[in-house]
């Protein structure tokens, strides 16, 4: 929201009056103590600018307050002065100032659909079963071509067929890498440095050197290479052929406390029924979000964006920390800078954030609370996976007590979130909620002795 407020002139020059004493106190003017040297003589020593500046601070300071008050409109952050017309009288000053979001929604009440199943196939275990096999794999090294399956160690360096911005041709610096040799039926989409790489290296031997060039594709996930080529040079150091262990009962207990195949197999598929399960629900309230987004009309200030885009970027350190890079580092392997990333991330941060405005929003609709009886608990079960996952000097950083609350703040917004959701999900396939009974209030008898 835009604003105009006018101000008298008395108002402003009372307050460069004020902003001269206020100057004076903080700055040595010779042959006076200080706040006690008059406007004149302070103006002279530190310039009418510095007077003026200082004196529209003591307008803001005291206008604003009032102005957010009369208008009684919910300002998100706080707002900018946008201009100051002194030569209306009285003088004109501008605001501008970020609103709080708003949420209108549609009528999610109407919602319905069903989540869609996922049952766990035979193939589906043996999937994860061979992947257990492949992780515990004996490497041995051999004296032969490298073939399908095999883990090549090698020197890789790569420079580009054009220069970049800066003038630069290199874009890999040799390194030593080892590559798993993938079968042909293997799905490579995602494989580094680009699709079927890894089978560019069978029937090389240890020794051997190989280049080949290669043009990234318009879907590869290095979008700052999407179109360019690339000169790869290789040699490959060492091959060592994978022996995977047999599928039977000693493999099973190899892996933990089974006794037999049967039970690894028995594990293995109630395990992905659960993440199954939670990918489902995960996918159907997506699903009932989207759908109440479509349907819902959400206001929320540049500000806001900016906020979070922030702390999707801060999110992102320990992840890029746990892969032995740093923000900066990061930025430059992509040759990105930090404005560019922002822009990058900001699509999917703006549905995060309406996907959030929307379910709480929600959840002031369906009057979704959290009883102050169980935010203890959440938050002692919050500390104790915090207590899992980090050191003890990051968890006493958490628990200070200047972060403590913002801990319990989280807490208490994850658990409201997550009943919402429940709520949701339940209304979208039509499931009456049943009603809590009111806890019943025990009246305490006692048995007095009588007063002789």
């Amino acid at each position: 929201m835009r604003f105009t407020v006018e101000v008298e002139p008395q108002a402003l020059e009372s307050a460069r009056q004020k902003a001269a004493r206020k100057i004076a106190q903080r700055v040595k003017i010779p042959g006076f103590r200080p706040g006690k040297a008059p406007f004149n003589v302070v103006e002279k020593q530190v310039g009418a600018d510095a007077i003026k500046q200082e004196a529209l601070d003591i307008v803001i300071d005291d206008l604003y307050p009032k102005v957010i008050e009369e208008t009684g409109i919910k300002p998100y952050g706080p707002g900018t002065l946008e201009k100051v017309d002194e030569e209306k009288q009285p003088h004109v000053f501008e605001f501008r100032v970020p609103l709080s979001p708003e949420v209108k929604l549609g009528d999610y009440k109407a919602v319905r659909m069903k989540p869609e199943a996922k049952p766990v196939t035979e193939p589906d275990i043996d999937n994860v079963l061979n992947n257990l096999r492949e992780q515990n794999a004996m490497l041995q090294p051999v004296d032969r071509a490298a073939q399908e399956g095999d883990i090549a160690y090698i020197l890789l360096s790569a420079g580009r067929a054009m220069p970049d911005k800066d003038g630069k041709t290199e874009l890999l610096p040799e390194r030593r890498y080892p590559v798993v040799i993938e079968k042909e039926d293997v799905d490579t989409k995602n494989e580094w440095p680009f699709p079927g790489f890894s089978r560019l290296l069978i029937g090389l031997k240890p020794g051997e050197e190989k280049s080949f060039p290669n043009t990234f594709g318009k879907d590869s996930e290095f979008e700052d290479l999407r179109g360019e080529t690339a000169e790869f040079k290789l040699k490959v150091e060492e091959i060592k052929d994978r022996q995977m262990p047999e599928l039977n009962d000693a493999f099973a207990q190899s892996l933990g406390e089974y006794k037999t195949l049967a039970d690894l197999r028995t594990e293995v598929q109630r395990q992905l029924t659960e993440n199954y399960e939670k990918q489902q629900q995960d996918e159907f309230e997506n699903r009932i979000v989207e759908k109440i987004i479509a349907d819902s009309e959400i206001k929320f200030p540049p500000q806001m964006l900016h906020h979070e885009i922030h702390h999707y970027i801060e999110d992102l350190e320990p992840d890029l920390a746990a892969q032995g890079l740093d923000l900066e580092t990061w930025l430059k392997s992509r040759q990105m800078t930090h404005d560019q990333l922002e822009e990058e991330v900001s699509p999917r941060v703006e549905e995060r954030l309406k996907k959030s405005l929307v379910i709480m929003e929600v959840s002031r609709a369906e009057n979704v609370e959290v009883p102050e009886n169980e935010v203890q608990g959440l938050v002692e079960a919050k500390v104790t996976r915090l207590g899992q996952l980090l050191n003890e000097a990051d968890l006493r950083k958490v628990l200070a007590k200047e972060n403590l609350q913002g801990l319990v703040s989280r807490t208490l917004t994850e658990e409201v979130i997550k009943r919402t959701l429940s709520r949701l999900r339940n209304i979208a396939q039509d499931i009456k909620e049943e009603a809590k009974p009111e806890p019943k209030v025990e009246s305490e008898t006692k048995n007095e002795e009588p007063v002789s």
